[in-house]
């Protein structure tokens, strides 16, 4: 069995791949003019954005300074992660700028201007975590604690128990298509009020989400 660090790793960033390559479709969707879906559509790039924000500054504050002090030979990878981060953070600011502009009209330029910069903050992010996976991963699972992972992992979903809806939304987006072992391991690992909420709550809350974004018509 995989690590926690690694499977924990691999889940969430399951959902920023695949959801992230999703939005240019969903820009594509929208017709010209419409500002009233193109809002729904940036609601969720923000969503996404944010919350991939938050997990790279966990890294940045509770991870990274530890593995330059106990592994400085890997100082050059390590580095490279901090700089793919402010280059992923730059490429977020940039795509929530243009969503931003395409959310208020509608209009297809915006729409353009979006589903471009959208489609090279993709290009960031798959490299970025290619790179994190094959070689910061390990180092993580050999040099970082539990309880000072689950610490960072906690830092990281700050912002999804400021916003607990949203936090269904995202376990719901971490759940979909996994097998049961997977889904019944994630679930164990969560705070126990967290996995009560879902199991009362989250598929209905998850599903309405999805409804209303992938919906033609509002």
């Amino acid at each position: 069995m995989t690590s926690t660090a690694a499977f924990e790793m691999a889940m969430v960033h399951r959902v920023f791949r695949k959801d992230l390559h999703g939005v240019p479709g969903l820009i594509n969707s929208v017709r010209a003019g419409d500002a009233k879906r193109a809002a729904v559509v940036n609601a969720h790039l923000s969503f996404i954005v944010a919350v991939l924000h938050h997990h790279h500054a966990a890294e940045d504050d509770l991870i990274w300074p530890k593995l330059h002090a106990r592994v400085p030979s890997f100082d050059n990878a390590i580095c490279r992660m901090e700089d793919e981060h402010r280059a992923v953070a730059a490429g977020i600011e940039t795509a929530k700028t243009a969503g931003s502009v395409w959310a208020k009209t509608g209009a297809p330029s915006a729409a353009d201007r979006a589903r471009t910069a959208v489609d090279e903050l993709i290009g960031l992010v798959d490299a970025h975590l290619a790179d994190e996976e094959r070689d910061v991963v390990p180092l993580i699972e050999e040099y970082i604690t539990q309880s000072e992972w689950k610490k960072a992992t906690a830092r990281g979903a700050s912002i999804l128990r400021t916003h607990p809806k949203l936090g269904l939304v995202f376990a719901g987006y971490m759940l979909e298509g996994v097998s049961d072992e997977d889904k019944h391991r994630f679930l164990a690992g969560v705070p126990s009020a967290a996995r009560m909420m879902w199991q009362l709550a989250g598929t209905r809350t998850y599903e309405s989400y999805r409804a209303r974004l992938y919906s033609p018509a509002l």
